[in-house]
């Protein structure tokens, strides 16, 4: 039997996939926090997470009579993401250091800096983007699902399509080249 939470959003997709516009709003007041984390942790960069973030809805609008509710929504729009921001990753042929432009909040007051907004300034955020930087778009992608947003191997498989196998080898070349550039960097602060 479906939870509440998923007759919710089976509901929420056949009204989109009707062209309820109202229903997509609702979707993308429940779902956008979700969808631009992942793409901000993929990317490291917030103008393009905004950019996927947008891409990911218009396609969700676009493609709503395709949603066929065998995985949860989050996972069809974790899969959206992570293809959307991998794809956009491909065509960079070098990805350039993230330089922080000054986040603010909501209504471009600095004074209403979310918590998330503070660790993405904060020297956490630009370690984890150098290392980053490293990783291939599979790792990326890979390490993003698994080490960040916390998802079991078998989400993450609905996700990206990788088997098992694959998806602990990129993980684990992942957590090699992320655990080194840590090193380095505390190497360094001594």
């Amino acid at each position: 039997m479906a939870d509440k939470t998923e007759t919710d959003d089976a509901l929420l997709m056949a009204a989109i996939s009707g062209g309820d516009g109202n229903a997509l709003r609702l979707l993308i007041r429940k779902y956008r926090p979700l969808v631009f984390r992942t793409a901000l942790r993929i990317m490291c960069r917030s103008c393009e997470a905004e950019d996927i973030t947008q891409d990911v809805f218009i396609k969700v609008w676009q493609q709503a009579g395709r949603y066929n509710g065998q995985s949860s929504l989050s996972t069809w729009l974790y899969r959206i993401t992570a293809n959307l921001s991998l794809d956009k990753l491909r065509r960079r042929k070098l990805i350039p250091s993230w330089i922080s432009n000054g986040m603010s909040g909501k209504n471009g007051d600095r004074t209403e800096i979310s918590a998330e907004d503070r660790l993405i300034a904060s020297e956490e955020w630009e370690i984890f983007v150098k290392a980053s930087e490293k990783l291939s778009p599979k790792q990326r992608m890979i390490f993003t699902l698994k080490e960040i947003e916390e998802l079991d191997t078998e989400e993450v498989t609905r996700i990206t399509g990788m088997n098992a196998d694959q998806i602990k080898s990129n993980l684990y070349l992942a957590r090699r080249t992320v655990r080194k550039i840590i090193m380095e960097y505390n190497h360094g602060k001594e």
